[in-house]
Order: structure tokens, then sequence, then C-alpha cells
């Protein structure tokens, strides 16, 4: 059994989330991609960033931002997850992903997915071509 039938749980970041708003189906493609539905985490920390660019990103994304509020909370569980000092939210994500080996990383960031790659962490990521996401690693 592969690790893709293992995972239970998939941790999505802001970048993810917010293609939501481009028409993105995220939890479906989540679902296609694994043959399964998955809990889907959000760390606190997303959220709150989510909620900073809800109040003064510029319009267009305001407005995904906000979207991608309302999603968070309608499907996924909020995980309070503590950054250490002078943690950015790409680093938490990653230590959360390191810290839990049965979470896969859902992002639409190609920063965070080369820090993965770098790290050997599986993850599923966001393909503009096909306008939809794809199991890396």
């Amino acid at each position: 059994m592969g690790r893709r039938e293992r995972l239970k749980r998939v941790l999505l970041d802001a970048s993810i989330l917010m293609l939501a708003y481009e028409g993105v189906d995220v939890f479906g493609e989540i679902e296609r991609v694994l043959e399964s539905k998955p809990k889907c985490l959000v760390l606190k920390s997303t959220l709150e960033e989510l909620e900073r660019l809800a109040a003064k990103a510029k319009p267009k994304r305001r407005i995904a931002a906000k979207f991608a509020i309302e999603l968070v909370k309608r499907y996924c569980k909020i995980v309070d997850y503590k950054p250490r000092e002078g943690e950015d939210p790409d680093s938490l994500f990653l230590r959360f992903v390191l810290e839990h080996d049965d979470v896969m990383p859902v992002t639409a960031d190609n920063e965070l997915r080369r820090r993965l790659r770098e790290k050997g962490i599986p993850n599923i990521y966001y393909r503009r071509e096909r306008h939809g996401l794809e199991l890396e690693g």
C-alpha cells in the first residue's frame, strides 16, 4: 500500500485556497488525485494570512481571500500550530508537514513546492496548464 492510500489528511496553504475563486475545484481535485476524501486541515496562521489579505490586499485578491476564508470555515479543520520566534508562514507549514508524516501538503506556491521537493516530501500542487491539481513525489 503506497503513501497515497494511507493518507487521511491534507494540509492546504493560502495559495491553493485562493485558487477556488478562479474556478478551480480544489476539494474535488484533491479527491481525484488521492482517490479518496481526506480530512482537510488549515493552519491557524494560514487563516490569519487570508484574513490579512481580505482586509488589505488589492480588490481581486481581497475577494479571493474572503472566498477562501468561507471555504476554510465550511470544509476544513483549523489547526492551532504555534510558530517559533521569527518563523515565516511557509516555514511553519513545512515544519508541520515534517512533524506529521500522515499529512499531504497541497500548495500552488512554487517556492514552497521547491522546499518540499528538497526535503523529499510528496505534495499536491496546482498545474496551470491542466487547470487542476497533480501529485508530485
